[in-house]
């Protein structure tokens, strides 16, 4: 069994396509069906179902498929460490942050790395939790910070990955110092069913704020007045020149990053996001034991039980 048997394999099941997986692996699409064949013949089995339209996996692949996967991810780490070496490089190491949600304690860790490894070349690269997911599952990036539960669509981790929760960050409501709620130390999300809503559109993700107006439309009793659909930085700014708009907000995000004329509010019930750290569980590298062991060092432990009278937001 080849590993570029392997890759046409994997690519064919990716795209659901002949033509498609050869066109990405550059190949003609005689040449891949070859290579699918006398991957076929060397297992004994049938992998692959064709018609006219598409292409869909037998038992067999289904169960090939992560093993597949697992090798070319080995196969790519081991040629991306050699070069490392030839370069006079101890390693690599491709992390994603998360936009728009916990700015600190990644950060520090990262600061950290690279202060106790400076050989390691580390590089990073920023998106949603949806985004960093499938960053991960394509092999874009070694490991990423994640809200497992706004992982969308489908709300699925990548077959062959761990999650190291974190922490558990509190929803805040963001508005206007000026707004009559901000007198408020914590507001009822009862209160908030006629109050004019931004909700962000494509961060950290359309089934977050799918999962969010699903949770606010049961607390309220009803659907949230939703008057628009903007980025967190935009919505942020919309609020702070507003007297009525209101917008959730991360309270790590919060934290760190606070918006001049905008007050952050707890809501009741709390609704709460559990923020991790994602990788391969199968990759056994010592850049990524050394990256593991800093962060169990640096977290204050996994979050418990949740609070009664809260809830966990999900895809």
């Amino acid at each position: 069994m080849e590993l570029r048997q392997l890759k046409a394999f994997v690519a064919v099941a990716t795209e659901g396509h002949f033509g498609r997986a050869a066109a990405k692996l550059n190949l003609t699409q005689p040449g891949l069906t070859l290579r699918i064949q006398a991957l076929e013949k060397e297992l004994g089995v049938q992998v692959l179902e064709r018609n006219a339209r598409e292409v869909q996996l037998t038992a067999a692949g289904t169960a090939l498929l992560p093993h597949a996967k697992s090798l070319l991810r080995i196969e790519d780490r081991a040629l991306r460490e050699l070069r490392d070496q030839a370069d006079g490089v101890a390693g690599g190491l491709r992390i994603a942050y998360v936009a728009y949600g916990a700015v600190a304690f990644p950060a520090e860790v990262v600061a950290e790395f690279r202060r106790r490894y400076p050989t390691v070349h580390l590089e990073t690269t920023v998106g949603n939790s949806a985004l960093n997911a499938d960053q991960l599952r394509n092999g874009s990036v070694d490991a990423a910070f994640i809200y497992p539960g706004y992982v969308a669509p489908g709300g699925s981790i990548p077959d062959g990955v761990t999650v190291r929760l974190l922490r558990r960050d509190t929803v805040l409501l963001a508005l206007s110092t000026d707004h009559p709620l901000a007198r408020l130390d914590e507001i009822p999300v009862t209160a908030l069913r006629r109050e004019p809503l931004i909700m962000f559109p494509t961060s950290p993700g359309p089934s977050a704020t799918k999962s969010m107006v699903t949770v606010l439309t049961r607390l309220m009793g009803g659907e949230p007045n939703i008057v628009a659909y903007e980025p967190p930085d935009q919505a942020l700014e919309a609020v702070a020149h507003s007297s009525t708009l209101v917008v959730f907000a991360n309270g790590s995000r919060a934290a760190s990053a606070p918006v001049p004329g905008i007050a952050y509010r707890r809501i009741s019930p709390a609704l709460l996001l559990d923020f991790g750290f994602a990788y391969f569980r199968d990759n056994d590298s010592p850049v990524m034991a050394n990256v593991l062991r800093l962060i169990d060092e640096m977290a204050k432990g996994e979050p418990g039980d949740l609070p009664e009278g809260s809830e966990l937001l999900t895809a």
